[in-house]
């Protein structure tokens, strides 16, 4: 079956391709049997997830989870991302590597994924008995111990301790030697880091991404800029963690800090050029991150940027191949309007074709 469709990228000229099996092939290589009409919408590789965690649907369920329930979870949530017209997800981690074998589902049935196995952290610094459990001394050897399915490697990088507040999980020296270790084995390093303790080790250690960052500084932002790096904001997470632990909490009070600095940090991140991504980190539904693109220019992103950061940033920093030309994967989803115009479009795909499977037909 050849299918003709039209792709006009924002901005751009319409042109045509025909979908074969899996591919996008030249319309001048063989017959026409059947056409999509998408010649009055808008084309996107498809929506990208930045911050996804599959083996779960919400944070309240996560401490409680089997491996089987991980397994589940990921079939089940990697569909409905596609359903949104997710087409990529870089996930970040559980407690668990079962999540992994979700690589091994058809590509038509689950976006293209980029995966974490089991986080990082210290046993006093994360959830009790989540993920490797391992102080300074044991880092290096989790480090080399990650899946070698997992594109990510996952640490935690601060988290409160009762009565102290929030402290590094580990010095600069000991993450830079993770980051060392990481790279030589093909993987990159993602951090959380949501309190001003957990920073300096992040930045100063060279990791590749950024997860949360909401105390960086503008000189942050340049330095992660220069290397190459992405920071991840995760806004609507941000703001979930606020109305869960309550304003008023020393949690509340801090969290809400760093998100009263997005509001600066954004706008300057997108004039230092640096790659942000959009990620919602459970608190939306798997599929809706519409809705962290939509945040981030609340927040003083550019419409622009955001579409950027929920798309085909996300593409190129991974090495996923985006274009919309003959040989390359066919994925699309296609939108009634210009979405840099109107982000509120992003929330409706009209079609959505995943690895040459038509999702939604229009």
């Amino acid at each position: 079956m050849r299918t003709l469709v039209t792709i006009r990228q924002p901005g751009e000229e319409p042109f045509p391709l025909v979908i074969e099996n899996d591919r996008f092939v030249d319309p001048n290589d063989g017959p026409i049997d059947d056409t999509l009409d998408t010649s009055r919408l808008y084309a996107v590789p498809g929506l990208a997830d930045s911050h996804a965690h599959l083996g779960m649907s919400s944070m309240a369920e996560m401490l409680d989870l089997t491996d089987e329930d991980l397994r589940r979870n990921a079939r089940r949530n990697a569909w409905l991302q596609v359903e949104g017209g997710v087409l990529l997800v870089a996930d970040k981690g559980s407690g668990s590597n079962a999540t992994l074998e979700i690589l091994s589902a058809p590509p038509n049935e689950r976006p293209e994924a980029f995966m974490a196995g089991r986080v990082i952290a210290p046993a006093d610094g994360y959830y009790a008995e989540y993920g490797y459990e391992v102080d300074e001394d044991g880092l290096i050897d989790a480090v080399r111990a990650v899946d070698q399915r997992a594109a990510w490697v996952k640490i935690i990088g601060d988290w409160p301790r009762p009565g102290i507040g929030p402290q590094a999980n580990y010095s600069e020296a000991a993450l830079a030697k993770a980051v060392d270790v990481a790279h030589a084995a093909g993987q990159k390093v993602a951090i959380h880091t949501m309190a001003p303790a957990g920073v300096r080790p992040a930045m100063d250690s060279g990791v590749d991404s950024i997860e949360h960052g909401t105390f960086l500084s503008s000189q942050d932002l340049a330095v992660l800029a220069d290397r190459g790096g992405v920071w991840v904001p995760t806004v609507l997470n941000t703001e979930f963690l606020i109305e869960f632990l309550g304003a008023d909490s020393s949690g509340g009070r801090l969290i809400l800090g760093g998100l009263a600095n997005l509001r600066e940090l954004l706008p300057e991140a997108e004039r230092l050029g640096v790659t942000i991504l959009a990620g919602t980190d459970l608190a939306v539904p798997h599929g809706a991150v519409a809705e962290e693109a939509i945040k981030l220019n609340e927040y003083g992103l550019s419409a622009a940027a955001a579409v950027t950061a929920v798309s085909t940033a996300a593409y190129d920093y991974l090495g996923a191949d985006r274009r919309f030309a003959p040989g390359s994967p066919a994925n699309a989803v296609f939108f009634a309007d210009d979405p840099r115009d109107h982000l509120e479009t992003l929330r409706d795909p009209q079609v959505i074709i995943r690895a040459g499977r038509v999702v939604k037909p229009g």
